[in-house]
């Protein structure tokens, strides 16, 4: 067991030694390539074709690039003998959760098995985002619509209502000074503004979603949002008990399918957990106590799935158990997916209506008054 988890480090640290910049240049532009050469893979072997062979005939199909220079090295070290997943984990864009199944695949004689599990793992991979990203998509294309209209009107309007009320002698109400305030501002300093603005927005979202080091404070806040966080859980819990389960399935070791499950998500929260995990599966305690120890669990994994996790220990069902986890969640992942824009298009309108009410009351309190001022 020592020897097996010292080879699974080796094969997470060939990977993670790369900075987050040099990983993300390393996968980016070829990470749909790395799915589709484990998808070919996976269907020429299937078939009775060789490795070697199997991927000649995959490299001579890959367009000219960095995958087929990545797929050409992979193929000279499988011919010279090398393991295959020692070949995948020298090309550093392999995940280590997709390595150690195939290590796990060609010490157990199932490698064509196990690429079949990183297919399907792979499908739901990008299910889970597709979900996450389509529920969450209606809300960022109205709050960027919302700003955009926002900004031209201040950039534009505003200067113009600023002029026509400066020319009347007379008490403008505070919301229309505001206005006036503003529209001066933008109609002088506007071109240096807007675009400062614009990059600061973006930056903000870059450091709080993106950067490696920084995103968990963006995440953090995504856990305060109830929608949110219910489908992020959803997403998360489906996503552990499918991966584990077929990890499981596949005849990886309690300790190395907990360690790939540290890789597979990306919020910190749910990473902290699975390395606490491991560290006390290495200990020799069992899933339920693990999970009872660890503080504040209730908000990660609810009392039902943790229930089931125990049951399933003891009556030694637990890769079915998971399995039947993950397709469970999936199901509610894919309800709360349906039910999140609805429920947040009126909270949208909301503040949408509150920033026209703000412009409308500046200028027509005035018009109203326009008689007195006179």
């Amino acid at each position: 067991m020592e020897i097996k988890n010292k080879k699974q480090q080796g094969a997470n640290k060939s990977t993670q030694s790369l900075g987050p910049f040099k990983r993300f240049f390393r996968n980016f532009g070829i990470k749909k390539e790395v799915y589709s050469f484990v998808e070919n893979l996976s269907t020429l072997l299937s078939t009775g074709m060789d490795i070697s062979s199997a991927m000649g005939s995959i490299r001579e199909e890959t367009k000219k690039g960095r995958m087929q220079t990545i797929l050409s090295r992979m193929e000279e070290a499988v011919a010279g003998g090398s393991p295959l997943n020692k070949a995948m984990e020298k090309a550093q864009v392999f995940s280590p959760r997709v390595l150690a199944l195939i290590r796990v695949g060609e010490q157990s004689g199932k490698l064509t098995e196990n690429l079949e599990v990183v297919v399907l793992q792979n499908e739901k991979e990008t299910l889970f985002k597709s979900k996450v990203r389509s529920s969450l998509m209606y809300a960022v294309i109205v709050f960027t619509l919302t700003i955009v209209v926002g900004v031209g009107t201040a950039w534009f309007t505003l200067p113009k209502v600023a002029s026509f009320f400066n020319e009347l002698d007379a008490e403008l109400p505070a919301i229309t000074r505001g206005l006036i305030f503003v529209g001066e501002f933008l109609s002088q300093y506007g071109i240096f503004i807007i675009p400062i603005f614009a990059l600061g927005v973006l930056s903000i979202f870059y450091f709080l979603f993106s950067f490696p080091k920084t995103k968990f404070i963006g995440h953090a806040a995504l856990f305060r949002i109830p929608l949110v966080r219910n489908l992020i859980k959803q997403v998360e819990i489906s996503r552990f008990g499918y991966l584990l389960g077929t990890m499981f399935d596949s005849g990886m070791s309690v300790v190395d399918a907990v360690e790939s499950l540290e890789g597979a998500t990306t919020f910190k929260n749910y990473q902290k957990f699975y390395v606490y995990l491991k560290g006390k599966i290495e200990e020799g305690n069992s899933l339920q106590k693990s999970f009872n120890e660890y503080p504040r669990i209730q908000k990660l994994f609810p009392s039902s799935v943790r229930q089931m996790i125990s049951a399933a220990e003891k009556s030694g069902k637990l890769s079915a158990i998971l399995l039947r986890i993950g397709k469970s969640y999936e199901q509610k992942t894919e309800a709360t997916a349906r039910n999140l824009p609805i429920i947040l298009e009126p909270i949208m309108l909301i503040i949408i209506g509150l920033g026209v009410a703000l412009i409308a009351l500046g200028i027509i309190m005035p018009i109203y008054n326009l008689s007195s001022i006179i």
